[in-house]
Formats: C-alpha cells, sequence, structure tokens
C-alpha cells in the first residue's frame, strides 16, 4: 500500500471551547467517509478495514465522541447534540459532502448528523443500532448474560461505574483473560469471528483504549442512547443502510425492524450473524457509502496531510 493506514491524528477546538478528536485513514482527495465508534471507541488499524479503505478509495475519518479518547466530556448532552460538534469539525476539514457508517452505540448519531445535515449527509450505514428508549429490562430477548448487567447500569450507573472500575483494575494487568473474556456471551456467528487471536487482541486493545479514563464514558455513552435522541427517525431523510443480525443477543432483531419501519429512505440488509459482524463485513458496507460519497474537491487532502 503506498499510503500507512492511519495518516493524521489531530482535534479541534469547538465554539464552546471543547476539544474534538479525530484520526483519519486514507488517501488525501479520495471520497469522505466518517466513522463513529461503538462504546469501546474506535478500532485500531486492521487488515480488513485497511482493504477497503485501499480499494473502494475512501478517506476515513474516525471521530471521538465526547469523554472518549482526546474529545473532551459534555455533561448532560443528547444524541441530537453531537450534530452540532460533527458540523464544525465537516466545515473545519472542507467537507461539503460526505457519508457516515455509525456502528452500535454510534449508529444513532449517524442518524442525528443524517436528520440535522440532509444536505450534506449522502448516505449512512447504521450497523447493530441501538434502538430509541432502549430498555434492557423490557427487552426479554436480549441475553442474559448482557441484559442482566445493562439493567444494573440503567439502575445504578454510579454503581455501576465503581463495578466496572474495580474490574477494569484487575484485567488491566492480566490481557489473556479480557481476550478470553470477549467471546462470552457471544451469538455462534461471533464466536467464531472471535475465536482467532488477531480479533480478540483488536478487541482487548480497543477496551482498554476506550477505558483509559475509567469506565465512566462507555456507562454515560448507554445512559445517552437509551434516553430521548432529540430528534425522530422519520427526519432522516438521507438512505439508510441499516445492517443488523439476525441473531444478535445485546439488540433482539425485531428493534431493528422497527428502525426500519420509521426511516423514510432504508435499506435493510439482515444477516446471519450476532453483534460483532462489522469486521467481516467491512468492504460490503463501506461500498454503497464510498459511491454515495463524492471526493472532497480540495480542503481535505490539504488539511488532512500526514
Amino acid at each position: 500500500m503506498d499510503a500507512p493506514l492511519l495518516t493524521a491524528k489531530d482535534a479541534i477546538e469547538l465554539s464552546d471551547g471543547r476539544r474534538l478528536s479525530y484520526s483519519v485513514a486514507g488517501h488525501p482527495g479520495a471520497s469522505p467517509l466518517l466513522y463513529f465508534h461503538g462504546a469501546i471507541g474506535s478500532p485500531p488499524a486492521d487488515r480488513e478495514l485497511e482493504e477497503a479503505i485501499e480499494t473502494l478509495g475512501i478517506r476515513y475519518v474516525m471521530v471521538d465522541r465526547p469523554g472518549f479518547h482526546g474529545s473532551d466530556p459534555q455533561p448532560g448532552r443528547r444524541v441530537a447534540d453531537f450534530a452540532a460538534d460533527v458540523r464544525e469539525l465537516v466545515d473545519r476539514l472542507g467537507l461539503a459532502s460526505f457519508s457516515i457508517l455509525g456502528v452500535s452505540a454510534g449508529a444513532p448519531y449517524a442518524l442525528a448528523c443524517a436528520a440535522a445535515m440532509p444536505e450534506r449527509v449522502a448516505a449512512v450505514a447504521s450497523v447493530s443500532t441501538i434502538p430509541p428508549g432502549f430498555s434492557p429490562r423490557g427487552s426479554h430477548r436480549t441475553a442474559p448474560i448482557y441484559r442482566l448487567p445493562l439493567m444494573f447500569l440503567r439502575g445504578r450507573p454510579r454503581a455501576a461505574q465503581r463495578t466496572a472500575d474495580s474490574s477494569l483494575r484487575f484485567v488491566r494487568g492480566r490481557p489473556a483473560v479480557l481476550r478470553r473474556l470477549f467471546a462470552l456471551g457471544a451469538a455462534a456467528g461471533d464466536r467464531e469471528l472471535l475465536r482467532a487471536n488477531e480479533a480478540r487482541e483488536i478487541g482487548a486493545r480497543r477496551f482498554l483504549d476506550a477505558t483509559a479514563r475509567g469506565s465512566w464514558p462507555m456507562v454515560e455513552e448507554f445512559l445517552v442512547c437509551c434516553s430521548d435522541w432529540g430528534f425522530e427517525l422519520e427526519d432522516v431523510s438521507s438512505t439508510v443502510h441499516l445492517w443488523h443480525g439476525l441473531r444478535d443477543p445485546i439488540i433482539p432483531i425485531e428493534h431493528a425492524d422497527a428502525i426500519r419501519r420509521a426511516l423514510p429512505e432504508v435499506w435493510p440488509r439482515f444477516v446471519e450473524s450476532g453483534h460483532f459482524f462489522l469486521r467481516a463485513r467491512i468492504g460490503d458496507i463501506l461500498r454503497p457509502l464510498a459511491a454515495a460519497a463524492r471526493p472532497a474537491a480540495g480542503g481535505l487532502g490539504d488539511r488532512l496531510a500526514a
């Protein structure tokens, strides 16, 4: 490959004084695509993503939400509020049009940006989406290994934070234990994906990186996603490619089907998998987004040079 996967890492100061951090991959001048991470932050480089970026010709901008990595916290935020941060970022980067990939807890934010910036968001991929107002107590098909901890987190978030922080101190010195934990409770398709040492290593590194400041950003993220998003799905006029696993043990398929019915312009892709299939299907997921996004006419290539 002519260029390394990660070609820039930076942050901007927002109008309210907070910092918003981001990383960039791919070639200058390629079709711009924003990536919104799940509850454990943006992934490190991996072979499948690198190949997709190169093959499809993408400039891949990974945006860190408040409290994650180098982005400052924003207490009291709603999902819809992130669109204002993203607008400032894309203005600064000179992006007139772009696509967005949002995964799991990141998918609501992708939909929020599409609702707030219909003239600029060419297409969205919403993968393994947490639905609006998600209640683990009422989601009886969510696997108990996920449902019970999420109920505890929703009902007693500060106690959940203290428990998680104690657990973090234990696993940081025992990476092998953490890698094994990633396969627990996974759907059959996910277990296949997580069986490889590389996949478990990537997951463990993502988790440890995302919790460098402690567990609260992850706890807060779940609370925000399960609250009122601040916009309606009917307001999303951009084309949405809705990807979801038929055997998702965290967010059962009926939640995705409800989102499908609410979106005006949607292409559902319900696949034989669980929750963690992004890495295995990344090329298929990115392809229509790359086709919809127009390459930046100046600006992005210059401002995001290595």
